[in-house]
């Protein structure tokens, strides 16, 4: 996501700049389907990439849940339902939705990085930053994903007192 900011902003850092313009105002590799003026003016890629973005940082929030106290009482600024017990179904619901994705999708990887480092295209801005930068990352965040959600099943689980005999 760091990358994404100098992209959205027309900065082609660690990506292919012969492309770059191309892919950012809605020419080339994925961004055809837009606009090429942009929607409300802002290039298809900036757009794009601000989409990528608000998920990405959505999911943050939500993972940061799992580690915090507000991941288990909610906030009093929450109309409602401040202050209330969180449903551990709730927070853990998307975490195991997402962790499932992630690690089946971190499996085909070990095939997919050579494949995208051989196939790399001067026509695709991105398949060797993604490759050498966004894959690891995405590996990392496989492994820190399901932890966090059994951590917080861990200490949101009832338990049953067990029958002393």
């Amino acid at each position: 996501m760091p990358l994404h900011i100098p992209w959205m902003l027309g900065i082609p850092f660690l990506a292919n700049e012969a492309s770059f313009d191309a892919w950012y105002h809605g020419r080339g590799h994925g961004t055809e389907g837009f606009p090429e003026g942009g929607v409300l003016g802002i290039p298809a890629g900036a757009m794009y990439l601000g989409v990528l973005t608000l998920l990405a940082i959505l999911g943050g929030i939500l993972s940061l849940g799992l580690i915090s106290g507000w991941g288990l009482v909610y906030p009093r600024w929450i109309p409602v339902l401040g202050g209330r017990r969180v449903p551990p179904w709730f927070p853990l619901t998307p975490t195991v939705l997402g962790s499932v994705l992630l690690v089946g999708y971190s499996l085909t990887l070990p095939a997919q990085i050579p494949r995208a480092i051989a196939e790399a295209s001067p026509d695709d801005p991105f398949t060797l930053t993604g490759a050498f930068v966004g894959l690891p990352v995405l590996l990392v965040w496989m492994i820190a994903l399901p932890v966090a959600g059994w951590s917080y099943y861990r200490r949101t689980r009832r338990v049953t007192p067990t029958a002393v005999s």
